[in-house]
């Protein structure tokens, strides 16, 4: 299928709160799981994905040397029977982090580095405030001197659902 993302992928992107953001160099490929902020740029019919990261990490050097990406989202379902017997603090933490968040899909999108925002860009204050607007549990990541912020341009979306149902927009 083609077109912008469907309304599905928007609101969840609207309403999850963590990506994981894929990327990759001389064919070392790298996963981090990031909290972003989702951008629908309806005017110019473009959809884009706001992170940050600190220049001295394995991601940034990444994203410098190859501007492709891959982000998983993940609705993350519960299964409240397991939950009740378990007393894992991983489970805890992901009912917690996702109470929310609870469906059957899951969205992986394609895209690329359309910007990055280092402290001297004209721009950064604005991302920054945005990022922290929509994430304000996560300052220690946002602030800091070394922090770059980075959009990202996505190109592609897949959506996969519990049953192996796949669909595939541009």
């Amino acid at each position: 299928m083609s077109g912008p993302l469907p309304e599905k992928v928007i609101d969840s992107l609207s309403n999850s709160k963590f990506i994981h953001l894929a990327t990759s160099y001389k064919d070392r490929p790298h996963v981090s799981l990031m909290n972003f902020t989702f951008i629908n740029n309806k005017d110019k019919n473009e959809q884009l994905i706001l992170v940050a990261t600190c220049k001295n990490t394995k991601k940034y050097e990444n994203l410098i040397n190859n501007k492709n990406v891959s982000v998983l989202v993940h609705d993350w379902v519960t299964n409240t029977n397991n939950a009740q017997s378990n007393d894992s603090s991983v489970l805890k933490l992901l009912q917690n982090i996702n109470q929310n968040q609870v469906g059957d899909i899951s969205i992986t999108l394609d895209g690329y580095v359309y910007q990055i925002f280092n402290k001297d860009d004209e721009k950064y204050q604005y991302y920054k405030d945005l990022h922290l607007l929509e994430n304000p549990d996560a300052k220690a990541f946002i602030n800091g001197d070394d922090v770059s912020f980075i959009l990202i341009k996505i190109n592609e979306s897949k959506v996969s659902d519990s049953n192996n149902n796949v669909e595939k927009f541009n």
